[in-house]
């Protein structure tokens, strides 16, 4: 087939070059090699050879891709915001339906009350409140999760005062840890969408104290110059952590209030 007018084609030894295939010139001589990845596709390989890693040795702290960390950070605050809203929706509907056969109750034995001509305003503002609060549960996510970070990176920084603890060591220790949290989310996430509350509520508790864990097990170091028994570390680790939790996650309420009700009103 001849190249059409316009379009040049790639020879290399005498053989027109195939899609996918680039030119190398070694020693003066042209050697066809495949086509490099682009950068997408080689982070996302990164973020999937580490995650795997991750469950199964989430202590080991080998990198696997600068990116890794934000990648972990997106993802998990996006399914945990996400499972917090199906269970959210899974409750209000119950409530719903509760309501609305009660008030069929009533409305059969009392009459509608003209009940019927607000159902589609009601409807409307239903509808409102549940894109509100996706977009909440979202960003209540990012921002919980941050919280837990920022006061690790604290905490260890105060106390401990290693040289090598960094925001983004701190960062990344975190993501790692709480990457078991990811396929438990998914499930919490489909176990949800199809109405289901008290298993989805467990297995979000679960992720919650997973959460707690990674965030002590982030804190305390390995090794430490610092000479006090390690009882009495665990003591001010968790006495500090605490503090800074209380005042983040107080910031962060009345961030996701402030929020909640500009959305709803």
């Amino acid at each position: 087939m001849r190249p059409q007018a316009g379009q040049q084609v790639a020879f290399a030894n005498g053989q027109p070059l195939q899609p996918g295939q680039n030119i190398q010139f070694i020693n003066g001589q042209a050697v066809v090699v495949p086509a490099q990845p682009s950068a997408f596709a080689t982070t996302f390989k990164n973020y999937w050879t580490g995650l795997l890693n991750a469950w199964r040795c989430p202590a080991d702290m080998t990198d696997y891709g600068k990116h890794n960390a934000w990648l972990n950070y997106i993802f998990l605050s996006f399914f945990t915001g996400l499972a917090f809203f199906t269970i959210l929706s899974a409750i209000a509907r119950k409530v719903v339906n509760t309501l609305e056969s009660t008030a069929s109750v009533f409305s059969s034995i009392f009459g509608s009350f003209g009940s019927n001509d607000y159902s589609p305003s009601v409807s409307s503002h239903a509808s409102s409140i549940g894109f509100a609060a996706f977009f909440a549960s979202i960003l209540a996510a990012f921002l919980f999760i941050f919280s837990f970070i920022l006061a690790v990176f604290i905490t260890r920084k105060a106390i401990f005062r290693a040289p090598a603890t960094t925001f983004l060591n701190s960062f990344d220790r975190f993501g790692r840890l709480t990457s078991l949290a990811l396929p438990v989310l998914l499930v919490t996430i489909l176990l949800g969408a199809i109405g289901l509350v008290v298993f989805p509520s467990f297995l979000f508790n679960i992720v919650c104290t997973l959460f707690a864990i990674a965030n002590l097990f982030t804190i305390v170091p390995a090794t430490t110059a610092w000479k006090a028994d390690k009882f009495y570390q665990m003591i001010l680790v968790a006495l500090l952590n605490g503090f800074v939790l209380s005042i983040l996650f107080a910031i962060v309420f009345t961030i996701m209030s402030s929020f909640t009700i500009g959305l709803l009103f």
